[in-house]
């Protein structure tokens, strides 16, 4: 599990801040996580969004964006934390990468 979860991580939009768990600081609307690597389900945290509302998760697959819906009541497959020293906020997803040699990922409102 170690090894298969050392992650290698390419950002558009923002910047790694950490590739295990997936740390994401965003400076665009749109950011793209390539992620090339990983063992089971592994956390992902977008930090620095300026709204806790109206973000969903795509995966890409064969150049389709299907979102990522894990929810078993409604919106529960995702976390949102306020950064009061920032004013900004975190959402913290757990994606499937057991099976994907290389899998890319867009936060988009």
């Amino acid at each position: 599990e170690a090894q298969g979860n050392d992650l290698h991580v390419v950002v558009t939009g923002g910047q790694a801040l950490r590739k295990y768990p997936i740390v994401i600081h965003v400076d665009k609307p749109e950011v793209s996580v390539t992620i090339r690597g990983g063992v089971g389900v592994v956390p992902i945290r977008f930090e620095g969004l300026e709204s806790s509302q109206g973000y969903r998760l795509y995966h890409v697959a064969n150049g389709e964006r299907l979102q990522l819906d894990q929810s078993v009541h409604g919106n529960d497959y995702w976390q949102t934390d306020y950064d009061p020293a920032t004013g900004s906020y975190k959402m913290t997803f757990n994606v499937p990468l057991d099976g994907l040699d290389e899998s890319e990922w867009i936060l988009a409102r």
